[in-house]
């Protein structure tokens, strides 16, 4: 039989391939709990991304799952609610209906580090079922009024993400929470978990489009004269390319105090400074691949980094690790072509720059 641990590992494997292996090279507790803190937040996710739910039906498991992890309640009911469900990809559901594996290999982490999970997969959550009640506008579309609106769905999908992660590090670090370090990593931790979900949103636009969300803000569009719909569509795309520059400009700027972010790990603390790098590499490369690219807003195709660009970025942040110097350079060297893109692009007046404020 699988031991829950096993379980745990297969889990992970099978519900991320950016996450699985930087998560893999993560010392003893602190994998497990960064493991199992993962899983918890894709079990919310689950909750949030089933198009097939009612607004009282995703209620009703987030209530479930609220009582398992801030009362132990026992997770019979909450995973038996997943048996015979549609619309969620079967890893997932298998996931929701072994909960109660997840959080036994939490319960064996030392309790800084469980109570650390627990308590920001909570703030998690609260804030996704706050956001899940939204109902679309006229066009049967879901969105974010304006960044601003957008930046704080990113705070607690993300940023909550990047929030946990810094008391883990902290715990198995042994810092004391008024260190330096500490609060370098705790002045750039939403940056990194946001930089991270903004990625996430510009290669899935039409993901979310034909599940009825979209989280380009509609007043990107309507700076566009574009509807959100008009995304997709052939004979509008010089203007969706426009709407989703402002996105960029945002995503850069997280992804830099990423970057600050990771170096703030002592060089010393190797597997967890490359737990941070390797996404923030892969990342970056996303990005390249994004900008400009029409497949963004084509439904079936796909903006996603080859297995050899995974393989290159996994070598060059194992071979720099330990060297500031060097990562840095190499995090601009990615950035340039695309900055030179983007910077002529504005020139030519063909995309705006800047975010909106409101």
């Amino acid at each position: 039989m699988q031991t829950d641990w096993d379980f745990c590992t297969t889990s992970l494997r099978q519900v991320s391939r950016t996450f699985s292996r930087p998560i893999e090279v993560l010392p003893g507790d602190l994998r497990k709990a960064v493991t199992c803190g993962y899983l918890l937040c894709r079990i919310v996710d689950a909750v949030e991304d089933n198009e097939a739910f009612t607004i009282a039906e995703r209620d009703e498991r987030y209530r479930g799952f609220h009582d398992i992890i801030q009362s132990a309640s026992d997770a019979t009911g909450f995973e038996q609610s997943w048996l015979g469900i549609e619309g969620s990809p079967r890893h997932e559901i298998n996931l929701c209906s072994q909960t109660h594996r997840v959080m036994a290999v939490l319960d064996t982490v030392p309790p800084e580090m469980r109570d650390a999970v627990l308590r920001w997969v909570t703030e998690m959550a609260r804030g996704m079922q706050i956001y899940s009640h939204r109902s679309a506008d006229r066009d049967g579309i879901i969105a974010p009024s304006t960044s601003g609106d957008l930046q704080r769905y990113c705070y607690f999908v993300a940023g909550t993400v990047g929030n946990m992660l810094t008391e883990l590090f902290i715990s198995e670090m042994g810092l004391e929470a008024d260190s330096a370090v500490a609060r370098r990593l705790a002045e750039h931790a939403e940056a990194f978990g946001t930089g991270l979900q903004l990625v996430n949103i510009l290669k899935d636009i039409t993901d979310d489009l034909n599940r009825g969300w979209s989280f380009v803000p509609r007043s990107l569009c309507r700076a566009q004269g574009l509807r959100h719909r008009e995304l997709t569509d052939p004979s509008r795309r010089r203007a969706a390319h426009r709407a989703v520059v402002p996105l960029f400009d945002l995503t850069r700027l997280n992804l830099d105090r990423a970057l600050n972010y990771a170096l703030a790990v002592p060089a010393e603390h190797r597997e967890i400074r490359l737990f941070c790098l390797l996404p923030l590499w892969l990342a970056v490369k996303t990005i390249g691949l994004a900008y400009g690219n029409d497949a963004m807003f084509i439904t079936g195709e796909e903006v996603k980094v080859s297995r050899r660009e995974v393989e290159e970025a996994i070598a060059r942040c194992t071979a720099g690790c330990s060297d500031d110097t060097l990562l840095r350079a190499d995090y601009e060297a990615m950035w340039n072509p695309l900055s030179r893109l983007m910077v002529a692009g504005s020139a030519m007046g063909e995309w705006p720059r800047g975010i909106d404020a409101a």
